[in-house]
């Protein structure tokens, strides 16, 4: 297993918020609009399963690096298990063929893989969810320690806000860690991978769903330039009333409550789930 320090630089100060600038009833308050954190993850776990997060495909190579030669291009959310590793390039298994591809576009198969796996994955999402109930609402935080009563302070209205304490996240920060997205990291690994603007643009470690098959661990997401939101699905209509777990804002923290899936969220799903 190798661990990645990656420096995540979020350039689009204007298209990462996490509601509007003032908190409301419903969608909660904005979160921090860029960061410069460290995010610890792995990449791939040597012995068990991995998807393919290129969305062009990945190359699987005769050898570590890109002056091998191509043995074919594995499909974006293919499943891989990973037999080895050298230099941030992992030896992998898929369809019968056996070679090397870059770390970078791996990302571990939370619960195992399979519809099986699928399940317990969503479980153990859950769970971190419940875990980080109480705690409070930190612009550009993404850490919480189930185990201690410390759940920091919010003061103010986001942005203009301050926070006291080690542990709390915003919305966006709050599902990146219950997701355990970019990839596996300790919920008290402090980190803020993404934005809205990344869940609502991008689809690395996710991709768009139709409301109609929204399950338990989905996540509803808005983004319009400078506001947007984010909030884990827990049970109820999809089109309206939900029972959601969320960090609110800075006056609320985060919660598992009732709120309206308004029509301009979309839900998303994390692949594996």
């Amino acid at each position: 297993m190798r661990t990645h320090t990656t420096k995540v630089w979020l350039l689009s100060l204007f298209l990462a918020g996490c509601g509007s600038g003032q908190a409301t009833n419903e969608d909660g308050e904005t979160d921090s609009q860029d960061t410069t954190a460290d995010v610890q993850f792995d990449s791939a776990v040597i012995g068990k399963p991995a998807k393919v997060t290129a969305s062009d495909g990945l190359h699987l190579r005769t050898g570590p690096g890109t002056g091998y030669a191509i043995i074919l291009t594995m499909p974006h959310g293919a499943t891989v298990s990973v037999v080895g590793g050298s230099g941030g390039w992992y030896k992998v298994s898929y369809s019968g063929h056996t070679g090397w591809c870059d770390g970078i576009y791996l990302t571990p198969e939370v619960g195992g893989g399979g519809s099986s796996g699928g399940s317990t994955a969503v479980s153990q999402a859950i769970a971190r969810a419940q875990s980080g109930v109480g705690f409070s609402y930190h612009w550009g935080g993404g850490c919480w320690n189930p185990g201690s009563s410390a759940h920091g302070a919010c003061y103010g209205s986001c942005p203009s806000c301050s926070h006291s304490g080690t542990w709390g996240a915003d919305c966006s920060g709050y599902v990146a860690k219950i997701w355990q997205v970019p990839g596996a990291s300790a919920l008290t690994s402090c980190s803020h991978p993404y934005s809205t603007y990344n869940f609502y643009n991008q689809h690395t470690h996710w991709s768009d769903i139709s409301r109609s098959s929204v399950k338990r661990g989905d996540a509803y997401v808005h983004n319009s330039g400078s506001e947007g939101h984010i909030f884990l699905y827990d049970s109820g209509d999809r089109w309206g009333w939900v029972k959601a777990y969320e960090a609110k804002g800075c006056s609320y923290g985060i919660q598992h409550d009732t709120r309206m899936a308004y029509s301009y969220y979309k839900p998303i799903r994390r692949y594996g789930y």
